[in-house]
């Protein structure tokens, strides 16, 4: 005999959108076809009822997925899963409601703008495209899903911003924010390599792309507060035995990545820059 799970309606936003109260209080937005239809404040319904549940997650609580849910028409909705489907599917995202909820908020608004006729900067789109080639190739094929599926043209930069998305998912758990003084940092530290060795960085090169790759994982890292501590190897000073120019350099990206999220980098991490810098190095230089 299947068991139902009841939920008592905190607000009914729509015919297809309700906010409720599960027996453990914990607020739930419940999405699906005639969920909401006739229902009232204080009834109950069947959560089994409901095509997908929602909760309060990173920046949006539960009203605001609800509001957000209610206001998008079902052709949008429905996209913004497929879109977090082929980031499952292409970079290996988790489908969950932390990216199909800013995908969705980003692709009403990127719509509105398209229908309206506005027009904004997106100052990261360099960046973006060097730093993150394989998102910033699914942002691409977004846009042009969009167009494919409901028929509006996006303007041809919101690739950027939905690129960010599927970044902001792989390295930073749902801060936006961090995402962009990531990829603004990360940009930072190849002008400031190409000021010390004289020289701009072959940002095309598989060493600079792992480098980069190296510098999210160090940033998400530092960022949640789980740094490498004690690998008891001196790579620091090996390297600067060899490429001391490397290694000054490694220091002082560790600087910049410190002060852009208010934390100390560790020697260990230090450590493990200086192997890619001096990578990069050695191959900027090329034999000696």
């Amino acid at each position: 005999m299947e068991v139902t799970q009841q939920a008592s309606i905190k607000r009914v936003y729509n015919n297809n959108v309700v906010l409720a109260i599960e027996a453990d209080a914990t607020e739930v937005v419940l999405l699906g076809k005639g969920i909401g239809f006739q229902r009232r404040p204080g009834e109950s319904v069947d959560t089994s009822m409901a095509d997908q549940r929602f909760v309060a997650d990173g920046s949006y609580r539960a009203t605001q997925v609800a509001g957000l849910l209610s206001d998008a028409p079902l052709d949008q909705i429905a996209l913004a899963q497929t879109i977090t489907q082929l980031g499952h599917a292409t970079l290996g995202l988790e489908p969950r409601q932390s990216l199909m909820i800013p995908v969705l908020d980003h692709l009403t608004f990127a719509v509105r703008r398209a229908q309206e006729g506005t027009h904004i900067d997106f100052p990261l789109r360099w960046e973006v495209a060097q730093l993150y080639p394989a998102e910033a190739a699914l942002g691409r094929q977004v846009v042009t899903l969009v167009s494919d599926t409901l028929g509006v043209r996006l303007q041809e930069d919101e690739w950027v911003a939905f690129a960010l998305h599927f970044v902001n998912q792989q390295w930073t758990k749902g801060d936006f924010s961090k995402t962009v003084v990531m990829t603004e940092t990360i940009s930072r530290v190849f002008l400031r390599l190409a000021e010390r060795w004289g020289q701009p960085i072959d940002e095309d090169a598989t060493s600079a792309a792992r480098f980069v790759t190296h510098l999210r994982f160090v940033f998400a890292r530092a960022a949640s507060d789980e740094q490498l501590h004690s690998s008891h190897l001196d790579v620091l000073a090996s390297v600067r035995q060899v490429y001391p120019e490397a290694a000054d350099a490694a220091t002082d990206i560790a600087r910049l990545i410190g002060e852009a999220i208010h934390r100390i980098i560790s020697t260990d991490e230090i450590s493990y820059l200086a192997l890619h810098t001096g990578r990069l190095y050695a191959e900027m230089k090329g034999p000696q």
